[in-house]
């Protein structure tokens, strides 16, 4: 099962200049129990790791780059098709950045989408690819608010 997960504002935006512009940390919290669960396994670009201050705890990272620097603490990506060929039967959770998921909503291999919609538009420059066509909305949470954001917890489920 390969999931996406992503906060995403009125126009799909998740990234401002390479950072993401609002602050929910029960959305971070959301993320970080989500991501441990199933297996544990995160797929992050590149551009979007070097964010992070090292990998993420409790979860096997890997990193799809080009560069061959080896990071510590996680599993570099080269060949993004033969790495979920060699993951199948195994959860992953794609946390970007846009263009990491991009490739994979290309490729079909997204099978749910759990997404933060914030009800509100940032400016963003970077954006969560189009799900109109092929996915289906399953579930929706109550809107909730924190830090002056209104927010609901959405999840998508591939439609066949």
């Amino acid at each position: 099962m390969i999931r996406l997960i992503a906060a995403i504002d009125r126009k799909q935006g998740i990234g401002k200049d390479g950072f993401q512009p609002w602050l929910i940390p029960d959305d971070e919290a959301y993320f970080t129990s989500h991501t441990k669960d199933y297996g544990g396994n995160i797929l992050v670009g590149n551009t979007t790791y070097k964010l992070f201050h090292g990998p993420l705890a409790e979860r096997d990272n890997y990193v799809l780059t080009r560069d061959n620097t080896p990071i510590e603490g996680v599993e570099l990506v080269h060949n993004l098709e033969k790495f979920l060929k060699d993951l199948q039967g195994h959860d992953l959770w794609v946390i970007g950045g846009a263009n990491v998921f991009s490739q994979i909503m290309q490729l079909g291999k997204a099978d749910e989408l759990y997404l933060t919609r914030i009800e509100a538009d940032f400016g963003c420059n970077q954006f969560f690819p189009d799900f109109s066509q092929g996915f289906s909305l399953q579930e929706r949470s109550d809107l909730h608010e924190q830090n002056g954001f209104l927010y609901s917890y959405e999840i998508y489920t591939k439609t066949v």
